[in-house]
């Protein structure tokens, strides 16, 4: 996801599940004709950190949803908040916190289904 018309629809519409280095924000996309693939986008403010740091925990994150993106399912917007405790946070408390906010994201698609 690049365009701010599409994080706003996700930070509107989405659910959002809080942890404390990552905040995880999912929102259907669109129906159009054909299967479609989910967009992910990644938020880094300065608060964070430098530049270098910020890139880092881009690119952690990313091979995060790379690892464990198919449980959030096809055909929709994922939009993770890089908060600023991430910086020191090593990747396996990314990871295991990553697994935490997809089982809460999973359990709130249940309850809504049911």
């Amino acid at each position: 996801m690049k365009r701010a018309g599409e994080f706003a629809y996700v930070r509107g519409l989405g659910s959002s599940s809080v942890g404390r280095h990552l905040i995880l924000s999912t929102a259907p996309l669109p129906q159009r004709v054909g299967t479609q693939v989910s967009r992910f986008g990644i938020i880094t403010t300065k608060r964070v950190g430098p530049a270098v740091v910020r890139n880092r925990l881009r690119r952690q994150v990313r091979e995060l949803l790379r690892e464990q993106g198919d449980a959030l399912g096809n055909e929709c917007y994922v939009v993770v908040v890089v908060r600023q405790s991430a910086s020191g946070a090593g990747y396996d408390a990314l990871r295991r916190e990553m697994k935490r906010l997809i089982a809460r994201h999973e359990k709130k698609e249940m309850e809504k289904t049911c």
